[in-house]
């Protein structure tokens, strides 16, 4: 299990999807994957994701990197990615042209870190009580 206290600020990025369940925008379902630092848990972006797509474009995910690194102005020393999906896939693509290191956790593994992002989330956004 990993903790925000293990890492420090910029020692690694979680890619994941933070919705349990679909998000609609006008009849259409979505996922939401988050770029987040593991150290401060500060949410540096998001992509919408077509859940009939099932993976993000990698023209976002670029972009997401961009902005992430303009907030950051700098890489990560690793991306953490929760599994080897289609989604996480375009996220590993992005890292690896960057040339940052990729580690594939169990989502379980990163629980005590994205599991209060993703309540707030819930509540807050989806409007869901967890």
């Amino acid at each position: 299990m990993f903790t925000p206290d293990q890492f420090e600020v910029n020692d690694a990025w979680i890619a994941f999807r933070i919705n349990d369940e679909f998000v609609f925008v006008q009849e259409d379902p979505y996922d939401i994957f988050v770029l987040m630092d593991a150290a401060s848990t500060y949410v540096l972006g998001f992509v919408f994701s077509k859940v009939v797509e099932e993976a993000p474009s990698v023209d976002e995910v670029e972009d997401l990197f961009k902005k992430a690194w303009e907030t950051k102005q700098q890489w990560p020393k690793k991306l953490i990615v929760t599994d080897e999906s289609a989604a996480s896939n375009v996220f590993i693509q992005e890292a690896k042209k960057n040339g940052i290191p990729v580690d594939v956790v169990p989502i379980s593994d990163l629980s005590p870190i994205i599991e209060p992002v993703k309540e707030i989330f819930a509540k807050n956004l989806v409007g869901k009580d967890t």
